[in-house]
């Protein structure tokens, strides 16, 4: 994958609600990162599948990721 598309794709990540991520599972999070990926670059199918097989294998680093940022947000902690 295409360092661009890595940045785009992190970047997604990071924008993703954390209201919204904790009711996906984790199809409907990867779904949901590549389709708003797809709204802003057309992905051909090999950089679909990529992206796909890339968020699949850091699903658990994304939700971390998103878990942490709720904490470093949420006024009660600290």
């Amino acid at each position: 994958m295409s360092p661009p598309l890595l940045r785009q794709l992190w970047q997604m990540i990071e924008e993703i609600p954390q209201h919204s991520l904790e009711k996906l599972d984790d199809s409907g999070l990867v779904g949901w990162v590549l389709s708003h990926l797809e709204q802003h670059k057309s992905l051909q199918t090999d950089e679909r599948k990529a992206a796909e097989d890339y968020l699949y294998d850091h699903i658990l680093l994304i939700r971390d990721i998103a878990e942490s940022h709720q904490l470093h947000h949420c006024p009660l902690a600290g």
